[in-house]
């Protein structure tokens, strides 16, 4: 079944139906390798965990009943190309495979889940999904789009922090290639990525060659955030301590780089 006939507005339906359809096509995905299904159950708890953060951030702004629908739907199909993605190339690596959120433009026209919306609100869907990965804000995306643009990004980026920090914790469970990108984890930080993040820029993906530079990236994200709220739930869940907890001591250039982290964080919320 192909497209969610509504009048003119988002309906509450709508989300039922997306709801229903998602979890059906994930479900094709199912895999009797352990390590396959471990990897669709992590993308598919992150798509659920993304909506709640996003709700919550959007409730912050006061977002109506409709907006709230919006960014809803934008969160349960932002990452709905991962599936195939891991499904065909073994990674969540796009330099590896393909741009994830390009993937989930074609699987959402393919599968008919913005057909029957306003040409508006499918438009936004499609330029989020294919957006919300870039490395910047394109600068093409203006007005709605780029304020749910935003709010995406924030709430992908607090789920991810979950994740990442769980996994990071629970180390002694072992590596999982899938969440560290293939990376070599040895003491070295890269420069290039020193350098970003001294000067309060988020590092770039190609320029990682550790899993330190990857961890570095992730504290490094305090530097793309939007909202009040979501510098809130950082700050709240000590997400940057964990992250330098699972971080070499004794390294000036980390110490360096959490130190100005953190300072932009504490005072995150008073930039709004």
């Amino acid at each position: 079944m192909k497209g969610y006939r509504v009048s003119r507005q988002m309906e509450p339906g709508y989300i039922s139906w997306l709801n229903a359809r998602l979890e059906a096509y994930i479900e094709k995905f199912s895999s009797s390798d352990v390590i396959v299904q471990e990897n669709i159950d992590l993308k598919a708890e992150h798509t659920y965990k993304v909506r709640e953060e996003i709700l919550d951030i959007g409730r912050s702004l006061g977002l109506g009943d409709e907006d709230l629908r919006l960014a809803e739907a934008v969160a349960l199909l932002h990452d709905i190309g991962r599936f195939e993605q891991y499904s065909r190339y073994r990674t969540f690596a796009d330099h590896k495979s393909e741009d994830h959120g390009a993937l989930g433009v074609k699987v959402i026209q393919g599968e008919g889940l913005v057909e029957g919306l306003e040409v508006e609100e499918a438009a936004v869907i499609i330029r989020t999904v294919g957006a919300h990965n870039r490395a910047e804000l394109p600068d093409e995306t203006t007005g709605r789009g780029l304020f749910f643009l935003k709010l995406l990004r924030d709430a992908d980026k607090v789920d991810i922090l979950r994740v990442v920090t769980e996994y990071y914790q629970n180390a002694e469970n072992g590596r999982k290639r899938s969440i560290e990108l293939g990376l070599s984890d040895d003491n070295r930080v890269s420069d290039n990525v020193y350098e970003a993040l001294m000067n309060g820029r988020v590092a770039r993906m190609k320029d990682l060659e550790t899993l330190n530079d990857f961890k570095l990236l992730q504290i490094g994200w305090v530097y793309d955030l939007n909202f009040p709220r979501t510098f809130q739930l950082v700050r709240e869940r000590k997400y940057l301590r964990k992250i330098r907890a699972a971080l070499p001591r004794g390294s000036v250039q980390i110490d360096n780089i959490y130190d100005r982290a953190f300072r932009h964080l504490s005072r995150g919320e008073e930039r709004f």
